[in-house]
């Protein structure tokens, strides 16, 4: 899970985080119509930074379990072994819609892998039909994939499902529908693009992966109010990088948008790479989960004040330059997350020794974080996803 309170600077800085346009990936034509977040990465050249063998493990950390088992069953990395990756979604929890694809991939051991993989993945089944799979999780259907005659691998699932397969078969054999109207938007030149559109902005973003290391950004807000709140997170933010040395940043605002860019060379680029691992949990595996006996008794609206204790407890430990970024969002943040909490535990029903674990420790911010390592697998995604989307919310 993103830590809210210690990824409040990456957020705000990636939030506020080949082909021609004409001719996009075969992939982008199963993506959603209208995706929250989309993000493209052009691994081959995302290799050659040094930076990357230090963040990707981190970046990929979520799906770490099914990269592994994917090289010991099939023989082939499926990150650093591709040449491209795309991601687009939109929704969550059981209207989440998502498409995921990886190009570049080694054929022949690719065109071999679905029907390998079978249980291999810990939670997942793999079943495989020709050039096509299904993806079920718990013994439900969760997402369908294709290898692609352009020799992509696409995964899609819609509103939290897999496709009826004769859906599936059709859809894949006609190559997908239209080109989706933000595939336009993305910037296609650079190692690293990414688009995020709430109902408050639309954001677009790159970056240059190298020395100098660049980013650039663009938010379009909805109205007035919400331009201003984002100008000034964006000077926050960028005086509190500066201040770190990690590098130097501009700011255009205009009407209801805002251009800028922040750049850092040589020493600088460490410092924010450094800080930017740092907000994401730092170079760390997931933690082991501690250890719960509390079998109390307990409701789920216990974690509302846990919640609060936390969120309080974060802001008192934070540099006065973080915290200037993060005041002007808590009080959204912390109703956002309170609920984000409460929605999880009754409707996933959480165990008296998970609400314990954080009603007692809320106040021990790093075993509080911890805490989600007891609820199950299933538990664990549905609640990652809800606290995402509190974060979001809160920009």
């Amino acid at each position: 899970m993103l830590r809210p309170l210690r990824c409040a600077v990456l957020i705000v800085l990636a939030a506020g985080c080949g082909k021609k346009a004409s001719e996009p990936p075969a992939s982008v034509r199963f993506g959603p119509a209208d995706p929250d977040t989309v993000l493209r990465i052009d691994v081959t050249r995302a290799r050659a930074w040094s930076g990357w063998p230090r963040a990707a493990p981190l970046v990929f950390r979520a799906i770490q379990p099914s990269i592994d088992a994917v090289k010991s069953t099939c023989g082939f990395d499926l990150i650093n072994d591709s040449s491209s990756i795309l991601l687009a979604r939109n929704g969550t929890g059981a209207q989440t819609n998502l498409t995921l694809s990886f190009g570049g991939l080694p054929g022949d051991k690719l065109s071999a892998c679905p029907g390998k993989l079978g249980t291999a993945i810990a939670g997942l089944e793999v079943t495989a039909d020709g050039t096509r799979f299904e993806i079920k999780r718990a013994g439900k259907g969760f997402a369908s994939g294709a290898i692609l005659p352009s020799g992509e691998v696409v995964i899609v699932s819609r509103n939290a499902a897999n496709i009826e397969a004769a859906a599936w078969r059709s859809e894949v054999d006609k190559g997908g529908g239209e080109a989706p109207a933000w595939w336009a938007e993305l910037e296609k030149t650079r190692p690293i693009a990414i688009r995020s559109k709430s109902a408050e902005r639309t954001l677009t973003g790159d970056a240059d992966l190298g020395d100098p290391f660049v980013l650039r950004m663009k938010i379009i807000a909805a109205n007035e109010q919400v331009a201003q709140a984002d100008h000034a997170r964006a000077k926050a933010v960028i005086a509190f990088l500066t201040k770190a040395e990690a590098g130097i940043g501009r700011l255009e605002p205009k009407g209801l948008t805002i251009h800028g860019d922040f750049t850092a060379t040589g020493p600088q680029i460490e410092q924010l790479l450094s800080a930017g691992l740092s907000a994401l949990g730092g170079d760390q595996p997931e933690p082991a989960p501690p250890t719960a006996t509390n079998k109390t008794p307990i409701e789920c609206s216990a974690l509302d004040g846990a919640v609060a204790t936390y969120v309080a407890t974060s802001l008192e430990k934070m540099p006065p330059e973080q915290k200037e970024v993060v005041v002007p969002t808590v009080a959204k943040l912390v109703s956002g997350l309170q609920k984000a909490y409460s929605d999880s535990c009754t409707s996933d029903k959480w165990s008296f020794e998970a609400i314990n674990c954080h009603v007692d420790d809320a106040a021990n911010i790093p075993r509080f974080e911890k805490c989600r390592l007891v609820l199950t697998t299933e538990q664990r995604e549905h609640f990652d996803t809800l606290v995402k989307a509190a974060l979001d919310a809160s920009r």
